[in-house]
């Protein structure tokens, strides 16, 4: 092998070994795949193809996340690893009142952003050229030549999260040295976070036995609070709790209750999109995962972000026991509820927990110790807001303004018409029922002249 190829391959591989406070840069995914390529490279190791064209396959693989236009594919994933990274100082980064760095970190972060710039550096040409020097691979050198980045533009949630992301990659990739940007690394994990939390807004929690973990959500619900047309004061209270918890006020947990397909959930599912940018992350958890809420809080307690967990349809037969560990997060635990975290949840009934007229005259001693039991935990909720179905003229406006968003162009007593044609049919009108027949009109103007029998 030519020695000038060795000693930089040699000095690539010696940079990513000795990382420290972003040694995780490097573990799992296609890095590490680079860095067995760059180890059997150096031995002449015949699995050193294989390995390399797997990475190269990696990379292709995540080139629809944005990569910037002008640095190929692997500087663009090393930057994006560098930046979602959760370590000792991208926690104390984030924090809401960043404490000072104390000097041995410091100097720990100042010398791995030294050996990732060495790593970034790295010309992927020279590996293609040994390799093709040991194994006669000259025909697949255009594989390296053409990982140029192909900036595909962001969709769902975060225009602000890719904003900040190119600017922080665009800076670094036009450093001569990393170190100088440690300031403006700072900044970037304090305004948009690190690890998962800085990467999504929404998630999903997952149980496993007795294990648990959160799942991003790449593309959360796009409904935004102006697309639910009709209740105006539940809005304004939502926006107005959620606003104090976000800023470090006083908040209280919130209760939407009231008929189904009238916004509950679609009004949770917007918050995320209104105080996203200001650090609040959503997470959904199913009603049978409860039980694993303690898992949950323990991965998200003491993060610089504030989170909803967000309980939709939420209610408990007799016989069910889970809504004790909802009860003490709520208020009830010796252990004080994080700061950082407030549940809103929904549900089709007042009183969450199944209630029977026969338990009433049940020959239960202290029957009312179990009435107040039942209804306790429905009281722990501070804020409960009621969504009722609308009435027949509430709901044709919802109609007419959803068809105005639409793009429907249809006559207003003829939508009308049909629109109340639907509720019958549908033996429903709400909010949902009034969405889903301006979606199916929507596409029948769009395939064809509507007739009312085709309609039906």
């Amino acid at each position: 092998m030519n020695n000038r190829y060795r000693d930089e391959i040699q000095q690539t591989l010696t940079a990513i070994d000795c990382l420290t406070v972003y040694r995780r840069v490097f573990e799992g995914g296609a890095l590490s795949q680079l860095r067995e390529v760059l180890r059997f490279t150096l031995d002449g190791d015949r699995p050193a193809v294989e390995k390399c064209f797997s990475f190269i396959g990696d990379l292709l693989d995540l080139s629809h996340n944005g990569a910037l236009e002008d640095i190929d594919l692997y500087k663009n994933h090393l930057l994006d690893r560098l930046l979602e990274d959760e370590n000792v100082f991208s926690l104390k980064s984030e924090q809401v009142e960043p404490g000072p760095v104390n000097g041995f970190l410091l100097e720990a972060v100042k010398n791995d952003l030294g050996l990732l710039k060495k790593a970034y550096d790295f010309n992927l040409l020279r590996l293609m050229d040994c390799l093709d020097e040991e194994h006669g691979l000259a025909g697949f050198r255009p594989c390296f030549e053409n990982l140029n980045g192909n900036s595909i533009p962001a969709t769902a949630h975060p225009q602000f999260y890719f904003h900040k992301r190119k600017q922080a990659k665009e800076r670094l990739a036009d450093g001569a040295d990393w170190t100088a940007c440690l300031g403006h690394l700072r900044g970037y994990y304090r305004e948009v976070g690190s690890g998962i939390f800085g990467r999504y807004w929404a998630f999903k929690w997952y149980e496993y036995g007795m294990e648990g973990a959160l799942a991003g959500v790449a593309n959360p619900d796009p409904i935004r609070l102006e697309d639910l047309v009709g209740y105006e004061d539940q809005k304004k209270e939502i926006l107005r709790n959620t606003g104090q918890f976000v800023r470090g006020y006083g908040a209280n947990n919130m209760l939407l209750y009231g008929d189904r397909g009238t916004g509950k959930s679609s009004t949770i599912k917007s918050l995320v999109h209104i105080f996203g940018p200001e650090g609040l992350r959503v997470v959904e958890v199913s009603r049978h995962d409860l039980l694993g809420l303690h898992r949950i809080i323990r991965a998200i307690e003491g993060r610089a972000q504030k989170f909803i967990l967000f309980i939709d349809d939420l209610s408990f037969e007799e016989n069910e026991t889970e809504y004790k560990d909802l009860k003490a997060l709520l208020e009830g635990s010796i252990q004080k509820p994080p700061g950082n975290v407030l549940v809103y949840a929904t549900s089709n009934r007042r009183n969450l927990i199944r209630e029977y007229f026969s338990e009433r005259v049940a020959d239960e001693v202290g029957k009312q110790d179990t009435c107040q039991e039942k209804l306790s935990l429905a009281d722990r909720f501070g804020i409960k807001l009621v969504y009722s179905t609308p009435d027949q003229k509430k709901y044709l406006q919802t109609v007419k303004e959803l068809a105005q968003k639409s793009g429907v162009d249809l006559d207003e007593v003829k939508l009308c018409d049909l629109a109340l044609k639907w509720a019958l049919w549908q033996n429903s009108r709400s909010g949902r029922t009034a969405r889903q027949f301006v979606n199916d009109l929507k596409g029948r103007l769009a395939l064809s002249d509507l007739t009312e029998q085709e309609f039906l």
